[in-house]
């Protein structure tokens, strides 16, 4: 799979733009003429019977994207100061949203013939490529997200966020790949207190995120909703001007991964000494 751009002189005498199929299409006639050929036709029986399932791409020459954007905002502290509220909503409006395609050259004639469509079946008559281009079809990108704290006694704390975000076309689906690339929802939950006794605090955070589909050049794949737990505990010693930390994100080493093809993540655990030649006890 060579990997090129979208501009007309790169296309120049390789012809990924205006001769070529959609791989996602080259995928559906493969797959077609073998059943076919399982079930007894011969293969020129399979490529003629299946030759309309191949999707000419025709890729337009890239231009700029363009996005109109809106977003609005509140945020209030109430309860004498105790608790505050950060809300915000935004929507995006793209034209010309640049992804990815890929697509099969073929070598013999140009699409639309049948010999273009016998290079189809075999992969040494064909030239594949994974192309920006622009999106035909207008798309949405919208979300929010909530964050909610409160100091409910003494130092103790608890806060919260919760974000949403999802992308869409009200039209039917474009040939190319968006790589979003995100999670719907995810959301935290921190509780803690930095000085539950003399000196003495503590951090605990859990994290989730749904499961989302993940497309980039180097895989396609579904990422497996996780969760972790974090925490920490601090020590000051004002004598040497100096914060001692321990702690470990996701600390029961429920291993996970973040995107498709990518390492599996374990916890980390770790100490640190902080020193400050200004440090103020708190």
């Amino acid at each position: 799979m060579r990997r090129v751009g979208g501009l007309s002189k790169v296309n120049e005498g390789l012809g990924y733009l205006e001769n070529s199929y959609t791989l996602t299409s080259v995928d559906a006639f493969t797959a077609a003429n073998n059943a076919d050929i399982a079930a007894g036709l011969s293969k020129d029986e399979a490529v003629n019977k299946n030759k309309g399932l191949l999707v000419v791409a025709n890729l337009p020459t890239l231009q700029p994207e363009q996005v109109k954007a809106f977003d609005f905002g509140y945020k209030n502290v109430f309860l004498n100061n105790k608790a505050v509220i950060d809300w915000d909503v935004y929507f995006n409006i793209f034209t010309g949203f640049l992804g990815q395609v890929e697509v099969a050259v073929p070598t013999t004639d140009v699409v639309g013939t049948d010999s273009a469509a016998y290079d189809m079946t075999d992969r040494a008559k064909q030239v594949r490529y994974r192309v920006y281009t622009n999106a035909r079809n207008t798309y949405y990108s919208y979300g929010s997200a909530l964050r909610l704290s409160y100091n409910f006694y003494k130092l103790y704390s608890i806060s919260t966020n919760i974000n949403f975000n999802d992308f869409a076309s009200k039209e039917a689906n474009d040939i190319f790949i968006t790589g979003f690339n995100t999670p719907q929802w995810s959301a935290n939950i921190q509780f803690g207190n930095r000085e539950i006794v003399k000196n003495f605090g503590f951090n605990i955070v859990w994290k989730w995120q749904d499961a989302f589909t993940w497309e980039s050049p180097l895989a396609n794949g579904r990422v497996a909703a996780f969760q972790t737990f974090d925490a920490q505990i601090s020590y000051k010693i004002p004598q040497i001007k100096s914060v001692f930390k321990l702690g470990g994100t996701n600390i029961f080493n429920k291993r996970y991964i973040q995107y498709a093809a990518g390492p599996t993540i374990g916890a980390l655990y770790y100490l640190s000494i902080t020193f400050d030649a200004g440090f103020k006890r708190k």
